[in-house]
Protein backbone atom coordinates (compact mmCIF):
# COMPACT_ATOMS: atom_id res chain seq x y z
CA UNK A 1 0.00 0.00 0.00
CA UNK A 2 1.44 3.54 -0.92
CA UNK A 3 1.98 5.99 1.02
CA UNK A 4 -0.90 8.24 -0.01
CA UNK A 5 -3.24 5.51 0.05
CA UNK A 6 -1.97 4.99 3.66
CA UNK A 7 -2.99 8.50 4.60
CA UNK A 8 -6.54 8.18 2.87
CA UNK A 9 -7.76 5.68 5.20
CA UNK A 10 -5.94 6.50 8.49
CA UNK A 11 -8.05 5.74 11.36
CA UNK A 12 -9.65 2.82 8.67
CA UNK A 13 -6.84 0.15 8.39
CA UNK A 14 -6.65 -3.42 9.05
CA UNK A 15 -5.48 -4.54 12.71
CA UNK A 16 -2.39 -6.18 10.81
CA UNK A 17 -1.25 -3.58 8.88
CA UNK A 18 1.87 -1.88 9.97
CA UNK A 19 2.98 1.62 9.35
CA UNK A 20 6.49 0.84 9.53
CA UNK A 21 9.43 -1.53 10.21
CA UNK A 22 12.32 -2.17 12.76
CA UNK A 23 13.52 -3.19 15.98
CA UNK A 24 11.97 0.24 17.59
CA UNK A 25 9.23 0.93 14.80
CA UNK A 26 6.09 1.76 16.59
CA UNK A 27 4.17 -1.24 14.79
CA UNK A 28 6.48 -3.34 16.67
CA UNK A 29 3.84 -4.94 19.75
CA UNK A 30 5.35 -6.57 22.83
CA UNK A 31 6.58 -10.04 21.90
CA UNK A 32 4.42 -11.61 24.56
CA UNK A 33 1.12 -9.66 23.06
CA UNK A 34 -0.79 -12.72 21.50
CA UNK A 35 -1.78 -10.58 18.44
CA UNK A 36 1.58 -10.00 17.44
CA UNK A 37 1.84 -12.57 15.23
CA UNK A 38 -1.27 -13.66 14.82
CA UNK A 39 -3.62 -10.33 14.16
CA UNK A 40 -7.45 -11.17 14.55
CA UNK A 41 -9.73 -11.58 11.35
CA UNK A 42 -11.98 -9.02 11.35
CA UNK A 43 -13.80 -11.29 9.06
CA UNK A 44 -14.10 -13.88 10.85
CA UNK A 45 -14.97 -12.63 14.05
CA UNK A 46 -17.96 -10.37 12.30
CA UNK A 47 -19.56 -13.61 10.99
CA UNK A 48 -19.03 -15.23 14.58
CA UNK A 49 -20.49 -12.12 16.98
CA UNK A 50 -23.53 -10.48 15.12
CA UNK A 51 -22.83 -7.41 16.67
CA UNK A 52 -19.29 -6.77 15.30
CA UNK A 53 -20.37 -7.58 11.73
CA UNK A 54 -22.24 -3.66 11.04
CA UNK A 55 -18.27 -2.31 12.16
CA UNK A 56 -16.57 -3.90 9.42
CA UNK A 57 -16.18 -3.03 6.12
CA UNK A 58 -13.88 -4.13 2.80
CA UNK A 59 -10.90 -2.22 0.55
CA UNK A 60 -11.71 -2.89 -2.85
CA UNK A 61 -9.13 -5.62 -2.31
CA UNK A 62 -11.58 -7.63 0.00
CA UNK A 63 -9.39 -6.67 2.93
CA UNK A 64 -11.71 -6.60 5.87
CA UNK A 65 -11.07 -3.18 8.13
CA UNK A 66 -12.97 -1.40 10.95
CA UNK A 67 -12.91 2.38 11.56
CA UNK A 68 -10.44 3.03 14.73
CA UNK A 69 -12.03 5.86 15.31
CA UNK A 70 -15.51 5.27 15.77
CA UNK A 71 -15.56 4.12 19.76
CA UNK A 72 -18.47 1.93 18.70
CA UNK A 73 -16.23 0.00 16.93
CA UNK A 74 -13.40 -0.44 18.86
CA UNK A 75 -15.39 -1.00 22.35
CA UNK A 76 -17.38 -3.95 19.98
CA UNK A 77 -13.91 -4.97 18.92
CA UNK A 78 -12.46 -5.25 22.34
CA UNK A 79 -15.80 -7.06 23.27
CA UNK A 80 -15.29 -9.91 20.59
CA UNK A 81 -11.53 -10.13 21.53
CA UNK A 82 -12.21 -10.96 24.97
CA UNK A 83 -15.25 -12.92 24.25
CA UNK A 84 -13.54 -14.82 21.73
CA UNK A 85 -9.92 -15.10 22.86
CA UNK A 86 -10.64 -14.67 27.35
CA UNK A 87 -14.30 -16.36 27.32
CA UNK A 88 -14.58 -12.44 29.22
CA UNK A 89 -17.86 -10.66 28.96
CA UNK A 90 -17.62 -7.16 29.74
CA UNK A 91 -19.73 -3.70 29.77
CA UNK A 92 -18.21 -0.61 29.10
CA UNK A 93 -19.27 2.91 29.08
CA UNK A 94 -18.09 4.75 25.48
CA UNK A 95 -16.46 7.69 27.77
CA UNK A 96 -13.59 5.65 29.29
CA UNK A 97 -10.90 4.28 28.50
CA UNK A 98 -11.13 1.12 26.74
CA UNK A 99 -7.58 -1.30 26.71
CA UNK A 100 -5.92 -2.10 23.03
CA UNK A 101 -3.36 -4.52 23.74
CA UNK A 102 -4.12 -7.86 25.77
CA UNK A 103 -1.82 -9.38 28.79
CA UNK A 104 -0.53 -12.39 29.30
CA UNK A 105 1.85 -12.88 31.92
CA UNK A 106 3.85 -16.58 33.30
CA UNK A 107 3.93 -16.96 37.37
CA UNK A 108 4.06 -19.58 39.25
CA UNK A 109 1.32 -21.73 39.72
CA UNK A 110 1.51 -23.43 43.19
CA UNK A 111 0.60 -20.30 45.65
CA UNK A 112 -1.66 -17.41 45.56
CA UNK A 113 0.01 -14.14 44.11
CA UNK A 114 -2.00 -11.05 45.37
CA UNK A 115 -1.74 -8.18 43.03
CA UNK A 116 -3.27 -4.47 43.12
CA UNK A 117 -4.51 -2.36 40.43
CA UNK A 118 -4.91 1.34 40.76
CA UNK A 119 -7.27 2.92 39.14
CA UNK A 120 -8.81 0.07 37.48
CA UNK A 121 -11.77 1.74 35.52
CA UNK A 122 -14.98 1.23 34.48
CA UNK A 123 -13.57 -1.97 32.75
CA UNK A 124 -11.98 -4.32 35.68
CA UNK A 125 -9.75 -5.01 32.22
CA UNK A 126 -6.68 -6.05 34.02
CA UNK A 127 -7.61 -7.88 37.34
CA UNK A 128 -10.23 -10.05 35.22
CA UNK A 129 -7.59 -11.23 32.24
CA UNK A 130 -5.12 -11.09 34.76
CA UNK A 131 -7.38 -14.12 37.02
CA UNK A 132 -8.84 -15.42 33.82
CA UNK A 133 -4.66 -16.22 32.41
CA UNK A 134 -3.42 -17.34 35.80
CA UNK A 135 -5.77 -19.33 38.09
CA UNK A 136 -4.02 -18.51 41.31
CA UNK A 137 -3.98 -14.66 41.03
CA UNK A 138 -6.24 -12.42 43.46
CA UNK A 139 -6.71 -9.09 42.77
CA UNK A 140 -7.69 -6.00 45.02
CA UNK A 141 -9.06 -3.42 42.11
CA UNK A 142 -9.06 0.42 43.32
CA UNK A 143 -10.52 3.67 41.64
CA UNK A 144 -11.91 6.92 42.97
CA UNK A 145 -14.90 7.40 40.43
CA UNK A 146 -18.23 5.69 41.69
CA UNK A 147 -19.65 5.09 38.43
CA UNK A 148 -16.35 3.16 37.24
CA UNK A 149 -16.71 1.57 40.70
CA UNK A 150 -20.27 0.30 39.87
CA UNK A 151 -19.70 -0.97 36.30
CA UNK A 152 -16.52 -2.61 37.35
CA UNK A 153 -18.19 -4.67 40.51
CA UNK A 154 -20.65 -5.55 37.48
CA UNK A 155 -18.47 -6.50 35.08
CA UNK A 156 -16.47 -8.75 38.27
CA UNK A 157 -20.03 -10.38 38.98
CA UNK A 158 -20.90 -11.27 35.35
CA UNK A 159 -17.87 -13.25 34.81
CA UNK A 160 -18.04 -15.02 38.52
CA UNK A 161 -14.90 -13.60 39.46
CA UNK A 162 -16.27 -11.78 42.74
CA UNK A 163 -14.13 -14.48 45.13
CA UNK A 164 -10.88 -13.79 43.34
CA UNK A 165 -11.46 -9.98 42.67
CA UNK A 166 -12.15 -7.16 45.29
CA UNK A 167 -13.30 -3.90 43.70
CA UNK A 168 -13.26 -0.85 46.53
CA UNK A 169 -13.75 2.93 46.00
CA UNK A 170 -10.50 4.63 47.13
CA UNK A 171 -11.83 7.67 49.07
CA UNK A 172 -8.38 8.57 50.81
CA UNK A 173 -6.11 10.72 49.60
CA UNK A 174 -3.31 7.49 48.80
CA UNK A 175 -2.54 6.09 45.74
CA UNK A 176 -1.99 2.59 47.11
CA UNK A 177 -5.01 2.09 49.44
CA UNK A 178 -4.69 -0.36 51.99
CA UNK A 179 -6.39 -1.07 55.28
CA UNK A 180 -5.03 -1.57 58.77
CA UNK A 181 -6.05 -5.16 58.62
CA UNK A 182 -3.98 -6.20 55.27
CA UNK A 183 -0.92 -3.63 56.31
CA UNK A 184 -0.77 -5.58 60.20
CA UNK A 185 -1.10 -8.98 58.33
CA UNK A 186 2.41 -9.86 57.66
CA UNK A 187 1.11 -13.23 56.26
CA UNK A 188 -0.40 -10.85 52.94
CA UNK A 189 2.01 -9.65 50.74
CA UNK A 190 1.54 -8.25 46.80
CA UNK A 191 3.49 -9.69 44.31
CA UNK A 192 2.69 -6.19 42.22
CA UNK A 193 0.45 -3.38 41.69
CA UNK A 194 -0.04 -1.88 38.10
CA UNK A 195 -1.19 1.03 37.16
CA UNK A 196 -2.30 3.33 34.28
CA UNK A 197 -1.95 7.10 35.75
CA UNK A 198 -3.75 10.23 33.96
CA UNK A 199 -1.05 11.05 31.59
CA UNK A 200 -2.13 14.99 31.82
CA UNK A 201 -2.09 17.44 34.34
CA UNK A 202 -4.46 20.12 32.57
CA UNK A 203 -7.03 19.60 29.52
CA UNK A 204 -4.69 22.25 27.91
CA UNK A 205 -1.42 20.46 28.19
CA UNK A 206 -3.88 17.44 26.86
CA UNK A 207 -4.90 19.01 23.47
CA UNK A 208 -1.01 20.43 22.91
CA UNK A 209 -0.45 16.72 23.33
CA UNK A 210 -2.88 15.82 20.63
CA UNK A 211 -1.56 18.80 18.05
CA UNK A 212 1.73 17.95 18.62
CA UNK A 213 1.85 14.60 17.42
CA UNK A 214 3.69 13.52 13.93
CA UNK A 215 0.64 11.90 12.79
CA UNK A 216 -2.91 11.50 13.03
CA UNK A 217 -4.17 9.07 15.49
CA UNK A 218 -5.73 5.85 13.94
CA UNK A 219 -7.94 5.04 16.78
CA UNK A 220 -9.77 6.84 18.91
CA UNK A 221 -9.07 8.34 22.49
CA UNK A 222 -11.69 7.49 25.05
CA UNK A 223 -11.65 8.34 28.12
CA UNK A 224 -13.38 10.32 31.20
CA UNK A 225 -11.53 13.08 32.14
CA UNK A 226 -10.89 11.80 35.89
CA UNK A 227 -8.71 9.19 33.62
CA UNK A 228 -6.88 11.28 31.15
CA UNK A 229 -6.29 14.23 33.64
CA UNK A 230 -4.65 14.57 37.10
CA UNK A 231 -3.16 17.53 39.30
CA UNK A 232 0.33 17.32 38.48
CA UNK A 233 0.31 14.92 35.48
CA UNK A 234 1.39 11.26 35.45
CA UNK A 235 4.94 12.16 36.80
CA UNK A 236 3.02 13.44 40.27
CA UNK A 237 0.84 10.22 40.39
CA UNK A 238 4.02 8.02 39.90
CA UNK A 239 5.73 9.71 42.42
CA UNK A 240 3.10 9.86 45.09
CA UNK A 241 3.67 6.01 44.17
CA UNK A 242 6.95 6.19 44.68
CA UNK A 243 6.57 7.87 48.08
CA UNK A 244 3.93 5.63 49.40
CA UNK A 245 6.22 2.90 48.34
CA UNK A 246 8.83 4.22 50.85
CA UNK A 247 6.68 3.21 53.81
CA UNK A 248 5.14 -0.23 52.25
CA UNK A 249 8.70 -1.42 51.03
CA UNK A 250 8.59 -5.11 50.76
CA UNK A 251 4.35 -5.12 51.75
CA UNK A 252 4.63 -5.31 47.53
CA UNK A 253 7.61 -7.06 45.59
CA UNK A 254 7.26 -5.04 42.41
CA UNK A 255 5.75 -1.54 41.66
CA UNK A 256 5.08 -0.57 38.44
CA UNK A 257 2.99 1.80 36.19
CA UNK A 258 2.76 2.49 32.62
CA UNK A 259 3.97 5.93 31.48
CA UNK A 260 2.50 8.22 28.41
CA UNK A 261 5.10 10.47 27.67
CA UNK A 262 9.02 9.76 27.73
CA UNK A 263 10.13 12.49 29.34
CA UNK A 264 8.12 11.26 32.47
CA UNK A 265 10.41 8.23 32.36
CA UNK A 266 13.82 10.14 32.30
CA UNK A 267 12.12 12.29 35.73
CA UNK A 268 10.75 9.15 37.57
CA UNK A 269 14.88 7.33 37.00
CA UNK A 270 15.90 10.10 38.30
CA UNK A 271 13.48 10.06 41.61
CA UNK A 272 14.58 6.34 41.86
CA UNK A 273 18.05 7.05 42.23
CA UNK A 274 17.68 9.48 44.50
CA UNK A 275 16.25 7.35 47.09
CA UNK A 276 18.73 4.67 46.18
CA UNK A 277 17.03 2.13 44.69
CA UNK A 278 18.82 0.14 42.05
CA UNK A 279 16.54 -2.18 41.01
CA UNK A 280 14.27 -1.07 38.94
CA UNK A 281 13.21 -2.23 35.46
CA UNK A 282 12.33 -0.03 32.38
CA UNK A 283 10.46 -1.49 28.83
CA UNK A 284 8.26 -0.16 25.76
CA UNK A 285 5.60 -1.07 24.41
CA UNK A 286 4.19 -0.18 20.92
CA UNK A 287 0.54 -1.11 19.34
CA UNK A 288 0.32 0.11 16.02
CA UNK A 289 1.60 4.09 16.44
CA UNK A 290 1.09 4.37 19.71
CA UNK A 291 4.31 4.37 21.77
CA UNK A 292 3.62 3.75 25.97
CA UNK A 293 6.27 2.82 28.20
CA UNK A 294 6.35 0.86 31.42
CA UNK A 295 8.47 1.51 34.89
CA UNK A 296 8.69 -1.35 37.99
CA UNK A 297 10.81 -1.36 41.16
CA UNK A 298 11.45 -3.50 43.93
CA UNK A 299 13.20 -3.09 47.60
CA UNK A 300 13.94 -7.33 47.22
CA UNK A 301 16.83 -8.64 46.36
CA UNK A 302 15.70 -10.60 43.52
CA UNK A 303 17.36 -9.44 40.13
CA UNK A 304 15.74 -9.45 37.08
CA UNK A 305 17.30 -10.82 33.94
CA UNK A 306 19.13 -8.30 31.55
CA UNK A 307 16.01 -9.47 28.79
CA UNK A 308 13.74 -7.50 30.68
CA UNK A 309 15.76 -4.86 32.78
CA UNK A 310 17.43 -3.48 30.37
CA UNK A 311 15.48 -1.79 27.37
CA UNK A 312 16.23 -2.68 23.41
CA UNK A 313 15.07 1.33 22.52
CA UNK A 314 18.39 3.48 21.96
CA UNK A 315 15.81 6.25 23.67
CA UNK A 316 15.76 4.48 26.75
CA UNK A 317 19.73 3.54 27.28
CA UNK A 318 19.93 5.98 29.82
CA UNK A 319 17.11 5.14 31.79
CA UNK A 320 18.51 1.62 32.05
CA UNK A 321 19.63 0.10 35.56
CA UNK A 322 22.89 -1.26 35.72
CA UNK A 323 23.65 -4.49 34.22
CA UNK A 324 22.89 -7.56 36.13
CA UNK A 325 24.70 -9.49 33.68
CA UNK A 326 28.37 -10.31 32.21
CA UNK A 327 29.43 -12.31 29.60
CA UNK A 328 33.34 -13.84 28.46
CA UNK A 329 34.42 -15.66 25.25
CA UNK A 330 36.77 -18.55 26.01
CA UNK A 331 38.49 -20.14 22.93
CA UNK A 332 38.07 -23.57 24.23
CA UNK A 333 35.14 -25.98 24.43
CA UNK A 334 32.19 -26.42 26.60
CA UNK A 335 33.34 -29.41 28.83
CA UNK A 336 36.66 -27.51 29.42
CA UNK A 337 35.32 -24.42 30.93
CA UNK A 338 32.54 -27.09 33.04
CA UNK A 339 35.38 -29.03 33.94
CA UNK A 340 37.47 -25.94 35.38
CA UNK A 341 34.69 -23.97 37.01
CA UNK A 342 33.43 -27.26 38.94
CA UNK A 343 36.86 -27.00 40.50
CA UNK A 344 37.06 -23.25 40.95
CA UNK A 345 33.68 -23.01 42.63
CA UNK A 346 34.61 -26.07 45.04
CA UNK A 347 37.60 -23.87 45.83
CA UNK A 348 35.87 -20.65 46.24
CA UNK A 349 33.31 -22.72 48.59
CA UNK A 350 30.64 -21.54 46.34
CA UNK A 351 27.77 -23.67 46.57
CA UNK A 352 26.69 -25.10 42.47
CA UNK A 353 24.38 -27.43 40.78
CA UNK A 354 24.48 -28.53 37.13
CA UNK A 355 21.49 -28.36 34.69
CA UNK A 356 22.97 -30.49 31.98
CA UNK A 357 19.52 -29.75 29.46
CA UNK A 358 20.03 -25.93 29.62
CA UNK A 359 23.74 -26.33 29.79
CA UNK A 360 24.01 -23.84 33.19
CA UNK A 361 25.36 -23.53 36.90
CA UNK A 362 23.03 -22.12 39.38
CA UNK A 363 24.56 -21.17 42.57
CA UNK A 364 24.52 -19.13 45.66
CA UNK A 365 27.87 -17.79 47.87
CA UNK A 366 27.45 -17.45 51.32
CA UNK A 367 31.27 -16.21 52.45
CA UNK A 368 33.53 -14.11 50.29
CA UNK A 369 36.77 -15.94 49.45
CA UNK A 370 37.79 -14.41 46.08
CA UNK A 371 38.66 -10.83 47.37
CA UNK A 372 42.34 -9.58 47.30
CA UNK A 373 41.92 -9.21 51.15
CA UNK A 374 40.01 -12.43 51.96
CA UNK A 375 43.09 -14.23 50.28
CA UNK A 376 45.24 -11.99 52.06
CA UNK A 377 43.63 -13.25 55.21
CA UNK A 378 43.49 -16.33 55.24
CA UNK A 379 47.18 -16.79 53.83
CA UNK A 380 48.06 -15.03 56.93
CA UNK A 381 45.88 -17.31 59.32
CA UNK A 382 47.26 -19.95 57.89
CA UNK A 383 50.84 -19.06 58.32
CA UNK A 384 50.67 -18.00 62.18
CA UNK A 385 48.08 -20.61 62.94
CA UNK A 386 46.05 -18.03 65.61
CA UNK A 387 42.51 -16.66 65.86
CA UNK A 388 43.07 -13.82 66.48
CA UNK A 389 42.96 -11.78 63.23
CA UNK A 390 39.63 -10.03 62.61
CA UNK A 391 37.21 -11.86 60.04
CA UNK A 392 36.71 -9.97 56.96
CA UNK A 393 33.35 -11.72 55.58
CA UNK A 394 32.41 -14.31 57.29
CA UNK A 395 29.96 -16.99 56.79
CA UNK A 396 25.63 -16.61 57.43
CA UNK A 397 22.59 -18.71 56.98
CA UNK A 398 21.56 -15.60 54.50
CA UNK A 399 23.91 -16.02 50.79
CA UNK A 400 25.72 -12.89 49.96
CA UNK A 401 24.25 -13.37 46.38
CA UNK A 402 22.58 -16.01 43.99
CA UNK A 403 24.10 -16.43 39.78
CA UNK A 404 23.78 -18.32 37.31
CA UNK A 405 26.78 -18.79 34.82
CA UNK A 406 25.61 -20.42 30.95
CA UNK A 407 28.13 -22.04 28.24
CA UNK A 408 26.95 -21.72 24.71
CA UNK A 409 28.50 -22.57 21.54
CA UNK A 410 29.82 -18.94 19.90
CA UNK A 411 31.80 -19.90 16.96
CA UNK A 412 32.32 -23.51 15.96
CA UNK A 413 34.89 -23.14 13.47
CA UNK A 414 37.18 -21.67 15.92
CA UNK A 415 35.99 -23.38 18.57
CA UNK A 416 35.00 -20.80 20.85
CA UNK A 417 32.50 -21.13 23.94
CA UNK A 418 30.44 -17.77 25.19
CA UNK A 419 30.51 -17.55 28.99
CA UNK A 420 27.40 -15.86 30.18
CA UNK A 421 27.11 -15.32 34.47
CA UNK A 422 24.15 -13.47 35.60
CA UNK A 423 23.34 -12.03 38.83
CA UNK A 424 19.61 -13.32 40.16
CA UNK A 425 19.24 -12.43 43.45
CA UNK A 426 21.41 -10.52 46.13
CA UNK A 427 21.81 -6.71 47.67
CA UNK A 428 25.64 -5.87 47.45
CA UNK A 429 26.63 -5.51 43.66
CA UNK A 430 29.97 -4.96 44.32
CA UNK A 431 30.51 -8.52 45.76
CA UNK A 432 28.86 -10.14 42.91
CA UNK A 433 31.15 -7.92 40.48
CA UNK A 434 34.12 -8.62 42.87
CA UNK A 435 33.59 -12.37 42.17
CA UNK A 436 32.72 -12.13 38.13
CA UNK A 437 35.91 -10.49 37.95
CA UNK A 438 37.73 -12.97 39.70
CA UNK A 439 35.85 -15.81 37.92
CA UNK A 440 36.94 -13.92 34.74
CA UNK A 441 40.60 -13.89 35.51
CA UNK A 442 40.70 -17.15 36.72
CA UNK A 443 39.16 -18.43 33.30
CA UNK A 444 41.40 -16.63 30.87
CA UNK A 445 44.43 -17.44 32.82
CA UNK A 446 43.46 -21.07 32.28
CA UNK A 447 42.53 -21.04 28.59
CA UNK A 448 44.41 -17.67 27.74
CA UNK A 449 47.41 -20.45 26.10
CA UNK A 450 44.56 -21.73 23.49
CA UNK A 451 44.31 -18.59 21.70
Amino acid sequence: MSTSSTKGILGKRSYSENVTTGDNAPGQMHPRNRYRNNPPDFAVLAFKYSSFYPFVHYTKEGKPYIDFKNPEAVRELTYCLLRNDFNLTLNIPLDTLCPPDLISSETRQDRSVYAIDIGTGASCIYPLLGCTLNKNWMFLATDIDERSIEYAETNVLRNNLDHRITVINNKTDKKIMLSDEVLSNNSIKFAFCMCNPPFYESQEQYEKGVEMKHSPSLSVCTGASHEKITVGGEFQFIKDILEESLVLRNKIRWYTSKIGRLETVNRIVRELKKTGIDNYVVTEFCQGQTRRWGIGWSFGTQRPSTSISQPSSKKLRKTAPPKTEFCVVLPTSSDNIKKFLKQLFDQLEVVVQWNEDSYTFSGSANINTWSRAARRQRMMKTDCQTESSTTVTTSTDESLFEFTCNFEPWNTSINTTKVTISWTNGKDRSIFESFYVHVKKKLEQEFSADE
